[in-house]
């Protein structure tokens, strides 16, 4: 393949991974795309063959793995990631909050609606990559934006107005055990996602509201995080954590700041710890 063909990767792999939240995933579903790039023959468009092939490898993922069952809350693979750049579609679509709101998409809603708003994709070329009409492609978008809760005029969600220091203070006191000082920080209608994937030990539901996410959180930094390493860090492009035990990390967390803190993602689950720091995503 020439040069040109394999610096598609960066942009094959950001459409992978927010389809898919998953880093491995992702990865695999660009791999496979490169394949068939190889034995296809006479691509007059590399990079249309190439998003076009992963997308649809993306979607045919999607409508499996919607057949499985998980167990516990799903929490999309966490990456590192500077800080985000708010003014950024690409930053905005990647945080974990976003990707948890796209799962009420059907899979060629969400690839519509990603390939429209955050890649800045035609109608024309989003109808070829589902291969529907053109008039079709735009109302799977206007679907999935309605879906979305989401206006004429409003590409994401608000985007969250961070406090200065919350996020260090939340996590001080959490690791702490104040319970006190960490509802006090909670928005009343916080949310903690736990993710062990039936792997660890995680709770099995969200955890709704102020005071219980206030306990549970306590509970898990510092009691049963207490003899780990608990480094600050930003994930998905929002504040975080993550915990390391005898050099292994055995917890990534991010928060979503609204005012107050909203909610809370907590990933466990071996299996999405495995590319935490080498996993490369815009």
């Amino acid at each position: 393949m020439t040069d040109d063909v394999i610096a598609m990767r960066p942009r094959m792999m950001s459409v992978a991974y927010r389809m898919l939240g998953s880093v491995a995933d992702a990865e695999d579903a660009v791999q496979d795309a490169f394949v068939r790039y190889q034995t296809a023959g006479g691509v007059s468009s590399p990079e249309g063959f190439l998003i076009r092939t992963t997308t649809r490898l993306c979607i045919d993922r999607l409508r499996a793995r919607r057949r499985r069952e998980y167990i516990g809350p799903w929490v999309p693979e966490p990456v590192a990631t500077g800080e985000a750049d708010e003014a950024s579609a690409l930053s905005e679509s990647l945080t974990q909050a976003f990707l948890l709101l796209l799962e009420r998409l059907s899979p060629q809603e969400r690839a519509a609606f990603l390939l429209r708003t955050v890649f800045d994709y035609e109608y024309a070329q989003i109808s070829e990559v589902l291969g529907k009409p053109e008039a079709t492609a735009r109302q799977i978008v206007s679907r999935a934006r309605r879906r979305l809760g989401l206006d004429s005029t409003r590409r994401f969600p608000a985007s969250p107005v961070r406090a200065e220091g919350l996020a260090e203070r939340f996590l001080q006191a959490c690791r702490a055990g104040d319970v006190r000082a960490v509802e006090g920080m909670l928005a009343e209608d916080a949310e903690v996602h736990s993710d062990g994937g039936g792997r660890v030990s995680a709770a099995r539901v969200v955890i709704l509201g102020r005071e219980r996410a206030a306990r549970f959180l306590s509970g898990v930094f510092g009691k049963k995080r207490l003899n780990c390493e608990m480094l600050p860090t930003t994930v998905n492009g929002q504040p975080g954590v993550v915990f390391v035990f005898d050099g292994a990390v055995v917890q990534v967390a991010s928060l979503r700041i609204e005012g107050g803190v909203r909610a809370v993602y907590m990933t466990s689950n071996p299996d999405k710890l495995a590319r935490w720091s080498s996993a490369q995503v815009d």
